[in-house]
């Protein structure tokens, strides 16, 4: 509804605008007197109509976008914001066992790992936003789930193949404890940026060794075409010109009946 410019119909800041006075059947300005001329009266007539199109229409989007139950709630009201004043309390006053359930939601959630580093780093950024859209609804229910609380959930929701790192993160933590007497936990949103880093990581050590593993087989395949094509040299046998020896000239390479 932002991008359509209604959301100041939401929230009950977009400005209503007057129509002119009539007094003895004749528009007249806010002074009462000066009668407005027709395009004055026309250019008012089309801002009316655009703010109760927009209007109309975050009304809407409102109705078409809630459940039945909470649109039987909504569907005699007069204007987006009262609408979206009962859809607000609707979403966010919830009950202590609801809100446990959503907590429990957000703890079983869970990444498989991938043998394709490409597609779990699709996989892994698709997974951390449902978890961060969850945690925020729970923020706003009311929840009192800490970050610390949800740094845990978010580093047992992944696979095992992130255990070396996540043992790095938790050793660093430690250390940085133990040094200065304090805690220094990484945020969420800085918690998730590492491992999405992490998974980057793996995706460019895959594309080198798959050109690693290209050279090296095209460079075995050129050998392997170079060392057929050589020919072996034939080996001399016992009778070749060179071991021959004229009886006359006691000389090689011929025989006597040859000799000049």
């Amino acid at each position: 509804m932002g991008s359509k410019g209604l959301w100041r119909h939401v929230e009950g800041t977009a400005v209503a605008p007057r129509p002119y006075a009539v007094v003895n059947g004749v528009h007249v300005l806010s002074d009462q007197t000066t009668p407005a001329t027709d395009e004055q009266i026309e250019a008012k007539e089309s801002k009316i109509t655009e703010f109760e199109k927009r209007e109309y229409l975050a009304q809407h989007i409102l109705l078409s976008t809630t459940s039945t139950h909470l649109g039987a709630k909504i569907k005699d009201l007069t204007s987006a914001e009262d609408m979206w004043g009962i859809v607000k309390a609707d979403a966010t006053t919830k009950s202590t066992l609801y809100i446990l359930d959503a907590e429990d939601q957000l703890s079983s959630m869970k990444l498989t790992d991938n043998d394709n580093p490409k597609a779990h780093l699709m996989e892994l950024r698709q997974h951390f936003q449902l978890m961060l859209q969850c945690h925020d609804n729970l923020v706003k229910m009311g929840s009192t789930l800490s970050d610390s609380q949800f740094n845990t959930i978010l580093m047992t929701s992944l696979p095992e193949s992130y255990h070396p790192t996540l043992q790095t993160i938790t050793a660093a933590e430690r250390a940085s404890k133990l040094s200065s007497g304090q805690s220094h936990q990484m945020k969420s949103n800085d918690l998730i940026t590492f491992l999405i880093e992490e998974a980057q990581h793996r995706v460019i050590n895959d594309e080198c060794m798959k050109n690693a593993e290209t050279a090296l087989a095209a460079h075995a395949k050129k050998s392997g075409k170079s060392q057929a094509g050589q020919k072996k040299k034939p080996a001399k046998s016992e009778n070749s010109e060179s071991d021959i020896v004229c009886r006359n000239c006691k000389r090689p390479g011929h025989t006597s009946s040859d000799c000049w």
